[in-house]
């Protein structure tokens, strides 16, 4: 017959083993990922880039097609070409940039020179700025198809995953209200779908955005929300966020930025509406991925929770 001590120590060591399974098993944050690391093939994948104050987005389908959504500032260039390094582009399949701002087109010359574009859907908004310029001139020189966005249009890559354009509509926004800028109002505004998830994607969306798309009964359900304009306080109304219903979001801006960007306003909405919230400006990298039937996101830094549901006060205006 087993000795008592022995006895305990068999005890100890089943519940040890427990409480080990039932830690790996908890549906608890989770944990950051390696900056690179590249996702089990099989999956869809979205990366959003750690930029600064801007955006940049880079999906990549199960079977390797690849689309980059905005390209943040010129400072980010060296930033979104080794990303895309890192996770093995050789050319983009796909090229959106939501509106001619240079904190979303900044970088795009240097991804046109550096990797073959084959589609470049742009919001059809001109503009007189020098970055604007040298990207227009970089997709002629390297003979990009050019592509206006238009509400309506779908992009079918591979495996069932679609995007189709939201924003901008034929009409095109020519009034706000809210304070915010024009350009903005008539960012391009995607849907990302793989099976049973989706993410939307807004840009610089405005209130104006919203309200339009919510008119027109575009389809806006997904677990996912990139947060427009950064988090801005013209944009993420709390009638908008319950037409799209998100599980989770994602806001990209800056840690030293000035726009109070994301603002207090957006923040306390999301947080009512019990929506898990990411940052690249406290996580760095996050990495949302799916098989089209559940989905994960991953950040690559930790990030304190108060932090998080923290916004910050404009010193400039947007």
């Amino acid at each position: 017959m087993p000795s008592g001590a022995f006895l305990i120590a068999l005890v100890f060591a089943f519940a040890f083993s427990f409480y080990q399974s039932c830690k790996r098993e908890s549906p608890e944050t989770p944990q950051p990922a390696p900056p690179g690391e590249v996702v089990t093939e099989g999956r869809l994948v979205v990366y959003a880039l750690d930029v600064g104050q801007g955006d940049g987005l880079l999906v990549i389908t199960p079977e390797r097609k690849t689309v980059l959504i905005d390209a943040g500032t010129p400072q980010a260039s060296e930033a979104i070409t080794s990303a895309l390094a890192r996770y093995g582009v050789q050319s983009l399949d796909l090229v959106i940039a939501s509106h001619p701002h240079a904190d979303h087109i900044g970088s795009m010359k240097r991804v046109i020179d550096n990797f073959p574009v084959r589609n470049f859907l742009d919001s059809g908004q001109t503009h007189t700025s020098a970055t604007y310029e040298r990207m227009l001139k970089a997709i002629q020189d390297k003979k990009v198809r050019f592509l206006k966005a238009r509400s309506g249009q779908t992009f079918d890559l591979d495996s069932g995953v679609k995007i189709e354009v939201l924003n901008p509509s034929e009409k095109l926004i020519t009034e706000i209200r809210s304070g915010g800028s024009v350009l903005n109002a008539n960012s391009v505004v995607v849907r990302l779908s793989y099976g049973d998830f989706a993410m939307i994607f807004t840009g610089d969306a405005e209130f104006e955005t919203e309200a339009d798309m919510m008119k027109r009964g575009v389809t806006l359900r997904a677990q996912v929300l990139k947060v427009g304009h950064h988090g801005s306080r013209h944009a993420t109304s709390g009638r908008f966020l319950d037409t799209v219903a998100p599980r989770a979001a994602i806001i990209s801006c800056g840690g030293d930025n000035k726009y109070g960007h994301p603002s207090p306003q957006v923040l306390d909405r999301l947080r009512e509406k019990n929506i898990q919230l990411y940052r690249t400006d406290l996580h760095g990298e996050i990495i949302i991925s799916s098989d089209g039937k559940s989905f994960d996101i991953r950040p690559t830094r930790e990030a304190d929770l108060a932090a998080v549901w923290k916004g910050r006060t404009a010193t400039q205006s947007e």
